[in-house]
């Protein structure tokens, strides 16, 4: 039997999710763009559950564009971009390839991208306030990192942004890449005012292929597919209404046991520092960084060594799933929080979900020892 510690990547379907997802689909199979009674009835449901889901958020439910994932909603806000002047893009070196595969392309049509510094994985407001210019249109920074879990201060980043804003006349949007912050930390959009931000239910247990974006402006949203005007307009294509409810039933779980929950995976954090410390592994992650994810540098090559852990039934990572497929991102992200390339090449990403338990924590400590000590 193999033990998960991957949720980082994705997570299981929980039995609530499931249920949700198939009771909908078997009670709704009206097109929510139809006119007939069916189609009004899941049009009905679709808006329910996004005035649910946007309670959680504390938003109103005009700002929520449902996707297909949150690499979509990255694509649909930074899309947008194209309608607009072209000017300056400010985005941190850790993010993710989903928002740095846009800057290479928006490069080349003419924009400035101008990257900034992320030392022991956190961008200082104080740098951030003098990367920006009058030309300066975009700022982007995400939430929590994919690799090492460190926790930006999001609030203070946007305020210091607003100041230039107020010195300066001119308008900057800031996006927030929040997928490993949602049902994780006490986010909260609205207090930090994000212009953007983006979310996917399969990372908090809910199905693949569902996501969100929340845009405080949604009249700045324009559609990478306006056929069929789904979405008010910002997101062509007949909705997954199963998977918004499973998404819900998802988040809504996830909400209702976040602190109880985060106490608990914090214990089995502070597990794995001491045993791994005392093995001699060298641990990346801040203290203060999401206790859902614990990276450490191992004594081997990460391939190798994820493969070994793998041989005794440990499913963890050699970084983000995403860079695996593109190879070395995760080994730049760590550089650029100052983490040397010998050192990055042997990085391990563990990831804990609602599932872990501590037998899990404990035995995955216990195959720990048995590699490195022989």
């Amino acid at each position: 039997m193999e033990i998960y510690f991957d949720n980082a990547a994705t997570t299981p379907l929980s039995s609530r999710a499931a249920k949700a997802y198939i009771e909908t689909a078997d009670l709704y199979p009206g097109n929510p763009s139809s006119i007939h009674r069916l189609g009004r009835k899941a049009k009905e449901e679709l808006e329910r559950r996004r005035c649910h889901i946007a309670s959680l958020l504390g938003v109103n439910e005009r700002n929520l564009i449902f996707t297909s994932g949150a690499t979509e909603s990255i694509s649909l806000f930074f899309s947008s971009l194209l309608w607009m002047e072209k000017g300056t893009i400010v985005v941190s070196r850790i993010e993710h390839e989903a928002v740095t595969s846009w800057m290479t392309y928006l490069k080349k049509i003419g924009w400035n991208i101008v990257k900034i510094k992320a030392k022991g994985g956190f961008v200082s407001p104080e740098e951030l306030y003098s990367s920006l210019t009058p030309d300066t249109k975009v700022v982007a920074v995400m939430a929590v990192n994919n690799v090492t879990g460190a926790i930006e201060d999001t609030k203070s980043l946007v305020e210091c942004v607003r100041r230039y804003e107020k010195e300066n006349g001119r308008k900057i949007l800031f996006f927030s890449d929040s997928v490993q912050a949602l049902g994780k930390t006490g986010l909260d959009l609205k207090g930090s005012d994000v212009d953007g931000a983006s979310f996917s239910a399969h990372k908090i247990n809910g199905p693949r292929g569902v996501g969100l974006l929340y845009a405080k402006n949604p009249e700045m949203i324009r559609p990478i597919a306006s056929a069929g005007g789904q979405e008010s307009g910002h997101r062509g294509g007949t909705e997954n209404l199963p998977g918004v409810a499973a998404f819900d039933e998802a988040l809504t779980e996830w909400m209702e046991n976040r602190e109880k929950d985060e106490k608990r995976i914090g214990e089995y954090n502070k597990m794995l520092r001491e045993s791994l410390s005392k093995l001699g592994l060298e641990i990346i992650s801040p203290k203060s960084a999401s206790p859902y994810i614990l990276s450490v540098i191992s004594p081997l090559p990460s391939e190798v060594f994820t493969r070994m852990l793998m041989d005794k039934g440990f499913c963890v990572s050699s970084g983000s799933a995403c860079s695996n497929n593109a190879k070395g991102k995760s080994e730049g992200i760590l550089e650029a929080m100052g983490i040397r390339n010998e050192k990055a090449k042997r990085a391990i990403r563990i990831s804990m979900g609602r599932d872990t338990k501590e037998e899990d924590i404990i035995s995955l400590c216990k195959a720990f020892g048995e590699l490195i000590n022989g």
